[in-house]
């Protein structure tokens, strides 16, 4: 073999994402940082891929696994066609519309949606939003894998000029893909040892009334889990719901969970890398945040109302679920004492006092009864 030198300069997708390079050529407004405190207020600009406003989240705890994304709807009007070749998790986070979702030679299915609707569009389907208003804008906000994905094939018209679709999905044995009517599973944890229950559907027409909430159980996280999961997908979401005037100790675990504040409560979320410094992003309606790989987080009811956050997270894998981590908790009884002062501070500056049981903080066996959660 010989070798020299052209002076040519080569992409080189290993040190600089694809994902990144490919957001560069977009002329779409990018906001970054760790967390957005009201996606309904971001700026937005002409994005000439969707044909529409938009805005596009790359936050520090993306990290190359996901992706986040707002689209403005124009009042009363239908924006152009799109499909990609990985699906999509959509949320409505203002807004009525309808969506019409179909495969070239095969007819549209459509359905509408509502402020706090879920869905999922499945891969390289073509679909189109419009806004069922003549008054006021819609805003979505879609997530899915790309900057993983192009981590593997950096070509971006794969995703978005791929001819690929399997019409079976949505024109198969399922007649009525988007029906708002769940199917309960019971789902057997990857330890072999906990079961829990899942609800599975297409779409969820709002989020903010979802009554099918279970007690996360686990001694210090104690709070209500709402299974919500699309049949036959890579993506995970769920809901997490925390009662008033009380919070959760911290965790950590991989990148690319994806976290919005669904209801209009007050709250937040602290942060930080182990040994570094606190960010304390907002908790709220709009608000969007992503821990960074193997931060410690946790969420904080402040305010007089229970608190709701959807979770897109990333694949499995990801999540370092089954690598030993000794310190992946933060007891109460081992937590900075600034954290305690700073959730009573933001209570009462609420006029409220908190409810987590002065025991949580002397007692490493402290036990916990989920009815707590039902006090007020």
């Amino acid at each position: 073999m010989t070798t020299k030198s052209d002076g040519a300069k080569v992409a080189d997708h290993w040190w600089e994402l694809a994902y990144d390079r490919w957001l560069a050529s977009q002329d779409v407004p990018v906001h970054t940082g760790h967390y957005v405190q009201d996606l309904r207020t971001l700026e937005r600009g002409w994005w000439s891929l969707r044909g529409c406003p938009g805005a596009v989240l790359n936050l520090t705890g993306h990290q190359g696994v996901t992706e986040a994304h707002v689209l403005e709807i124009p009042a009363g009007q239908t924006i152009p066609p799109f499909r990609m070749a990985l699906e999509e998790v959509i949320y409505v986070a203002e807004g009525q519309g309808l969506t019409s979702v179909w495969a070239d030679g095969h007819p549209k299915v459509t359905f509408e949606w509502q402020k706090h609707s879920l869905f999922r569009i499945p891969n390289n389907y073509f679909y189109q939003l419009s806004n069922a208003r003549g008054d006021r804008p819609a805003l979505t906000v879609h997530v899915s894998y790309l900057p993983m994905a192009m981590s593997t094939n950096p070509n971006p018209d794969y995703f978005f000029k791929n001819p690929y679709v399997d019409t079976s999905e949505l024109y198969g044995a399922e007649t009525n893909f988007y029906s708002a009517q769940a199917v309960q599973r019971q789902i057997i944890r990857r330890d072999s040892k906990t079961t829990s229950t899942q609800w599975y559907a297409n779409f969820f027409p709002d989020l903010t009334v979802w009554d099918k909430l279970n007690v996360y159980k686990r001694a210090g996280r104690l709070a209500y889990n709402g299974g919500v999961r699309f049949p036959n997908s890579a993506i995970r979401t769920g809901l997490m719901c925390l009662p008033s005037r009380r919070y959760r100790i911290a965790h950590r675990h991989g990148p690319g969970v994806t976290i919005l504040g669904i209801q209009e409560a007050q709250g937040f979320v602290i942060m930080w890398p182990e040994g570094g410094d606190y960010v304390v992003a907002p908790w709220q309606e709009g608000s969007v945040f992503v821990p960074p790989n193997q931060w410690y987080h946790m969420h904080v009811n402040s305010g007089a109302v229970e608190n709701r956050q959807l979770r897109i997270f990333p694949p499995q894998p990801l999540m370092n679920y089954t690598a030993p981590d000794p310190k992946k908790y933060i007891p109460f009884v081992e937590e900075d004492p600034w954290i305690r002062k700073k959730f009573e501070e933001e209570l009462a500056k609420n006029g409220l006092t908190s409810l987590m049981p002065e025991g949580a903080y002397t007692d490493p066996d402290f036990v916990w009864d989920e009815d707590w959660l039902k006090e007020d």
